[in-house]
């Protein structure tokens, strides 16, 4: 039987989507905490390893997040090599064996979580993530951020509209830890990568200023 070697080689390619059979390992003691999931929208642009490109979501996913800016995985030891939660880790490491990756290709897109297998029925801030949902959705960013590269010159109401998109996704980030406690890290569980790192993917940066974001064209854009 083929054995993980624990070279840290798959690790470093991208932390795991999470599907119903890790549910079990959230709720684990010194298992996954929600402050080390990032949720990926629908719509958003991100890595299909089966098609190996870069592409638009057709649903939700949950993914461990990566470390220091990139999708390195954070229970990767940088001292070892080695998995942290190794015994308890997900069915996609599990699964996944670098001489033969047919067996993830297998579960890769079946029975994957969402925010809502996660948080109990009822749970309060499922009201302010269905706003959230409402108002910033990554398919409506992507259709402004098209218009506007291609006609940066007169497209003054769809920057509009991004800003405050941004500014929403921004406010509502802050307001959240304020009022309720959580810790900020949780934030990209409940709401998704900020809003101006998922334009970033379309094309435009956002930096974000005193009141507003100053947008300009990424390296590289039309």
């Amino acid at each position: 039987m083929k054995e993980c070697k624990q070279c840290g080689t798959c690790c470093r390619k991208g932390g795991p989507a999470l599907h119903i059979q890790d549910l079990e390992l959230i709720s684990l003691e010194g298992g996954i905490d929600l402050t080390d999931i990032v949720t990926l929208r629908k719509g958003e642009l991100a890595y299909d390893q089966p098609e190996g490109a870069v592409v638009p979501l057709t649903c939700e996913i949950l993914k461990i997040k990566g470390t220091g800016g990139e999708w390195i995985c954070k229970f990767l030891a940088p001292s070892t090599q080695a998995c942290r939660i190794y015994k308890n880790r997900p069915l996609e490491c599990q699964t996944l064996f670098c001489g033969d990756p047919e067996p993830l290709l297998k579960i890769y897109d079946k029975d994957r979580i969402t925010r809502k297998d996660v948080l109990p029925e009822g749970h309060p801030v499922f009201e302010i993530i269905e706003e959230h949902e409402a108002k910033c959705e990554p398919e409506k960013m992507a259709v402004l951020a098209k218009h506007i590269l291609e006609n940066w010159e007169d497209s003054a109401q769809q920057q509009s509209e991004l800003r405050e998109m941004l500014m929403y996704d921004k406010s509502v980030r802050e307001l959240l830890v304020e009022k309720s406690g959580l810790p900020k890290e949780s934030m990209e569980f409940f709401f998704g990568r900020p809003m101006n790192r998922v334009l970033s993917g379309f094309g435009i940066m956002a930096t974000p200023n005193k009141n507003s974001f100053t947008l300009r064209k990424t390296k590289g854009s039309a």
